[in-house]
């Protein structure tokens, strides 16, 4: 049975983009999507720069989330893009979330879903309203050590759970963080993009998720 990959579409993750590469490589292994069109860059020069070399449709490529939710619109039910990716720095999340959902798109959204619990909210009242799909990628649950680990866990292999510890050491950003003004060119280190939660917001959630998901425990606070 060959079936037909969803049309999809992406808010970010262009040029030199590591998360965007790393959706676009997921889609491929996963054979379930086609990436169609979406807005790839602030610079929509280097947006189309990078649809040409992605052999996509020029016609399918825009400058802004507006423009791209008008376009799609406008086309035949059957050919518009149905999910949409959002692989933008933390704090347009929320915005283009909220935009994408209100006019009926599915929304794959990068970690952390939004800057504060108030916003994560009003974006799960959309969904429950709209009846669509939202989801919020941590990437780890999908690792076959990890679903390993649950399944020990679960088995009860290792006995009861006494004590918890994570760590999650990002090698990377060492140098940068003792760069002096290097620093502030990381959007990853600006609470106005990042949020202010800082590494919490950033890789704190994925220790957060790894220890719900593998121990079946629920943090409480």
């Amino acid at each position: 049975i060959i079936m037909k990959r969803l049309a999809w579409g992406m808010i970010g993750g262009g040029k030199g983009a590591f998360i965007g590469g790393a959706n676009r490589i997921a889609a491929k292994i996963a054979n379930k999507y086609e990436l169609v069109g979406g807005v790839f860059d602030v610079n929509f020069d280097r947006a189309k720069e990078f649809a040409a070399e992605e052999d996509i449709d020029l016609s399918r490529v825009y400058p802004d989330i507006d423009s791209f939710i008008n376009g799609e619109i406008a086309l035949p039910a059957d050919k518009r893009i149905k999910v949409v990716s959002i692989v933008t720095p933390n704090f347009l999340h929320f915005e283009h979330a909220k935009k994408l959902l209100l006019n009926g798109f599915h929304v794959v959204c990068e970690k952390p879903v939004t800057l504060t619990s108030i916003e994560a909210i009003e974006l799960q009242e959309i969904v429950l309203d709209k009846g669509l799909v939202f989801a919020l990628t941590h990437t780890y649950t999908g690792y076959p050590m990890v679903r390993e680990m649950k399944r020990r866990i679960e088995a009860g292999d290792i006995g009861d759970l006494q004590r918890v510890e994570a760590k999650y050491l990002q090698g990377w950003i060492n140098p940068i963080i003792h760069g002096g003004d290097a620093k502030l060119a990381v959007w990853r280190l600006d609470p106005k993009v990042s949020g202010i939660s800082s590494c919490m917001g950033d890789i704190g959630v994925h220790a957060f998720n790894m220890i719900e998901y593998t121990t079946g425990l629920e943090v409480k606070s």
